[in-house]
């Protein structure tokens, strides 16, 4: 049997013994190590503090709670995120790192938590050597995002194709559409909340045209693919949709296979290409993309995007420039704040606004919203006073909410020495209001070492949680989370 056939085989066999266990129902807390590996230690900031990988798969039913945690909480909030199982020789962040999955189950009013590594074929040869192959930089890590579409949960990344994962954490495998995705798909899909389609896009380093638009519908069928007309080979890390436009903004941060080569990093910042937004019709394949020019600026993440009166309203956290080196000093000069982008339909002329000067990103809103009109999102914020004093990047000491409609902001202060992440909406099933329902997130306490996951009121949004469920583990920082309600 051949080394590709054998891995395949044993990895096959692994994810059918783990997905056939059941853990027993019991009335006591329970606390059920699945898996561990071999831990280790490294110098890299990213992995250090709140980054520091976890070296344990677990099950832990029945958490203890501070609060109430509402009934109509039916489902899970999954969180993806960088979680190396061996030590790297390198470590490039955020484009590296195996990915892990981190889920708080809520069923009548019994709240577990649960992690999984997702079972990439990268990490499925290193598990076979016991150690990284170096070989495989630049692999899909799938540890970017994770999302429901369909009857699905897709772990994304920036390259690859989407790793499929079942209910239990346990991944099924790379998923193409049924045949109809070529290569990859990136870790940013927008998913209508009117239509049900999926939009996404995928782009390429070495092959002209470098950027592909694609639309899929409700049921998995991808009704649409568009080749998009770019310079060069750049990042595009994410898109916006509004209700006729698919909007890209091609950034100069440009691919350089040389320097990828020579210096482990493939990405050089050349400004004075400056920032072109591109709009591309979503209901006619046949008009050409709109491009405008602008001055040179770098985003990682929207919030949203909608149209107004013969306008397009694009709302982002804006970068002036962009380092890619991984230190805490290009961390800390990277400064962003929330901007508001107008562009006018008609003249095509470009209005841009600072929204508020807080260093934050990974903005969310909610997901009920996605591509209209709407008043309130989230962002934790980066203190760049504690950045320099720890050296180790990712701690956010609280949550803003932006009412965007009021132009104001409100401030979820975390307690001393407990640091937050990205926020995920929760929509109640019998609100009406963008306001009715919750804001959660994974907080690190550094005080004991140990995660909570928060439940916050945003109609009281700097008041203390409505609830608290406390973790005897920790979780470490990740990227991206979605609720998931039970289907």
């Amino acid at each position: 049997m051949k080394r590709r056939e054998f891995l395949i085989q044993s990895s096959l066999a692994a994810i059918t013994a783990i997905a056939s266990h059941q853990l027993p129902s019991q009335s006591t807390p329970i606390y059920k190590q699945y898996k561990s590996y071999k831990s280790w230690k490294s110098s890299n900031i990213f992995l250090q503090g709140i980054n520091a990988p976890v070296f344990e798969e677990v099950e832990i039913n029945n958490l203890k709670t501070s609060g109430k945690v509402p009934e109509e909480l039916q489902g899970m909030y999954l969180r993806n995120g960088p979680n190396p199982m061996f030590k790297p020789s390198s470590y490039n962040y955020p484009l590296e790192g195996d990915g892990m999955l981190h889920s708080i189950n809520f069923n009548r009013g019994k709240v577990s938590y649960k992690n999984r590594w997702i079972q990439t074929r990268g990490l499925t040869y290193e598990m076979f050597e016991g150690q990284e192959i170096t070989e495989l930089k630049f692999k899909n890590y799938a540890n970017t995002n994770i999302i429901g579409y369909g009857n699905k949960l897709l772990a994304l990344y920036e390259i690859g194709l989407p790793y499929a994962i079942d209910n239990n954490l346990e991944t099924v495998g790379e998923w193409d559409f049924n045949g109809q995705l070529e290569q990859s798909m990136t870790a940013h899909p927008k998913l209508d909340p009117k239509t049900g389609e999926l939009h996404f896009y995928r782009y390429s380093f070495f092959n002209s045209p470098y950027l592909h638009y694609y639309i899929a519908d409700k049921n998995g069928n991808i009704i649409r693919k568009t080749p998009i007309n770019v310079s060069e080979p750049v990042m595009f890390h994410d898109m916006v949709i509004t209700d006729n436009y698919a909007i890209f903004f091609h950034c100069p941060l440009v691919f350089n296979l040389q320097q990828a080569k020579e210096e482990n990093q493939p990405f050089v910042w050349q400004p004075q290409a400056g920032t072109t937004v591109i709009l591309v019709d979503r209901h006619n394949n046949d008009k050409k993309p709109i491009y405008l020019q602008t001055d040179a600026f770098w985003v990682w993440h929207f919030m949203n995007g909608f149209e107004e009166n013969g306008k397009v309203i694009i709302d982002f956290v804006h970068y002036p420039k962009i380092n890619m080196e991984s230190h805490w000093q290009a961390i800390l000069n990277n400064k962003s704040n929330l901007q508001r982008m107008t562009i006018d339909l008609k003249t095509q002329q470009i209005i841009s606004e600072s929204l508020d000067d807080h260093y934050v990103d990974f903005p969310t809103i909610n997901n009920d919203k996605i591509g209209q009109a709407y008043s309130f999102g989230y962002a934790p914020y980066i203190d760049t006073e504690l950045l320099s004093k720890r050296k180790i990047p990712n701690y956010f000491p609280s949550l803003i909410q932006y009412d965007l409609a009021k132009k104001t902001h409100k401030i979820h202060q975390f307690k001393p020495g407990c640091y937050g992440g990205e926020a995920a909406f929760i929509p109640s099933s019998k609100g009406e209001s963008e306001l009715d329902g919750y804001v959660v997130t994974f907080v690190y306490n550094e005080n004991t070492n140990t995660s909570d996951f928060v439940i916050i009121d945003p109609r009281n949004f700097a008041s203390e949680p409505i609830a608290t469920v406390h973790l005897p583990v920790r979780v470490p920082g990740g990227f991206h989370g979605n609720w998931i309600p039970n289907m």
